[in-house]
């Protein structure tokens, strides 16, 4: 038995999708009421593995992969591509994050850097905090497709068509959104507006969605069949698995879709180019390593919060008694340290 367990972050911004009115009805139905607090995020136990991210289409997506015969890897790439339409307010392949993971074969834990740099024309001195929140500029090179699909060709086993298949299929279909994503929608309606290709998507007639509505993005969808293509043509010459998410990974960052990047900046006035696009490539480095009270803490040595921050203050507070300070974020800091462990995936 192999139990898959895989840790990746993913940036960009928003705030995280819940269920907590549907949890406290099913709460509700099924049991007496009790001083017990709603949990929206409940243990999961699972016997062959599992999988769990900020939305459930996503949770699906792994799992198919899984239930195929895939590993951690091919799970975690169909969720990467899958949570841009569960979580678009959060998360997309756009975005930038890091992978940590344990090698079993070889006895060492890597780290995937998969954040891209800002456009090189970009001048610093010009951006205000608030262009740099949001609009054409505040945005820098995709990180996280790269970082999916050099995780697929260094641990993977499966085709990019098969993992791309449940977002391909969702951005195409549609599926119904629920109300945090249609109230986040709502809320930054003018900045959607902006964009018409955006608007288009997400504010159909001018309107927000709203919850049930389906959300449709075929833009989204005829990228990703594009990468199945470049794999497809790159297979059928002969190249093998490895060969065919080059192929992907080269449109995307060198081909037509960076081409496509350019001129969407350029006719929107921002400055990144296809020259930045290409100059990407994510970064496998040794990672950050401290230990805290006999567990072995790592961290992607590119991150600041969530990083080597993290483990700084793990040495920083491991001779103190944190249970006894009496104070909320004393405790949340002792749990949250408490829970840092090393990510294994069999492999």
């Amino acid at each position: 038995m192999k139990i898959l367990r895989f840790t990746l972050s993913l940036s960009a911004l928003g705030i995280l999708i819940g269920l907590p009115t549907i949890l406290a009805q099913q709460q509700a139905a099924e049991a007496p009421a009790t001083d017990r607090h709603v949990q929206t995020r409940p243990a999961v136990a699972g016997l062959h593995g599992l999988v769990t991210t900020g939305h459930p289409i996503a949770s699906s997506a792994g799992l198919q992969m899984l239930l195929k015969g895939g590993n951690a890897f091919d799970a975690a790439a169909a969720v990467g591509a899958m949570i841009a339409l569960g979580e678009p307010e959060m998360n997309g392949i756009g975005g930038n994050g890091f992978a940590t993971l344990y090698d079993k074969k070889t006895g060492t834990v890597v780290s995937l850097a998969m954040a891209g740099a800002a456009p090189k024309a970009l001048k610093p001195a010009e951006m205000t905090p608030e262009m740099l929140n949001a609009g054409i500029n505040a945005g820098i090179v995709p990180g996280n497709l790269g970082g999916y699909l050099y995780l697929l060709e260094r641990y993977g086993t499966m085709r990019l068509a098969d993992v791309l298949a449940p977002a391909i299929e969702y951005a195409e279909k549609g599926y119904p959104i629920d109300p945090l994503l249609a109230d986040d929608i709502n809320r930054g309606k003018a900045n959607l507006l902006k964009y018409p290709t955006t608007a288009r998507i997400y504010l159909p007639g001018g309107q927000p969605l709203r919850a049930g509505d389906l959300l449709k993005n075929p833009d989204y969808a005829t990228t990703l069949r594009k990468l199945v293509d470049s794999e497809t043509q790159a297979t059928a010459k002969g190249g093998n698995r490895a060969a065919g998410i080059r192929a992907a990974f080269d449109r995307f960052y060198k081909g037509d879709i960076a081409q496509e990047f350019d001129r969407f900046f350029t006719a929107n006035g921002g400055v990144m180019r296809a020259s930045d696009l290409a100059a990407y490539e994510p970064r496998w480095e040794t990672p950050l390593h401290t230990t805290y009270r006999g567990y072995d803490v790592y961290s992607n040595a590119s991150t600041s919060r969530g990083g080597f921050e993290v483990l700084m203050q793990a040495n920083l507070v491991e001779g103190l008694d944190l249970k006894t300070f009496g104070s909320g974020s004393a405790k949340a800091l002792h749990a949250e340290i408490e829970a840092i462990k090393i990510a294994k995936a069999d492999i």
